[in-house]
């Protein structure tokens, strides 16, 4: 049980370490500059990157 536990955290970690094509990367990168993914900003937000791979505008 031990072993499969520690095959299922490595498969994780490989997973995660390489995305396919980073939507997923710059999305997770968004959020953790505490913006959010949208298609245009409100008016009072300004755009800090881009979200699933370029198609939306990370706003903060």
């Amino acid at each position: 049980m031990r072993i499969c536990y520690l095959l299922g955290i490595l498969l994780l970690f490989i997973c995660l370490s390489v995305p396919a094509n980073g939507n997923l990367y710059d999305t997770l990168e968004c959020y953790n500059k505490h913006g959010r993914c949208r298609r245009l900003c409100f008016h009072n937000e300004r755009p800090i990157g881009t979200c699933t791979g370029g198609r939306q505008h990370c706003c903060k």
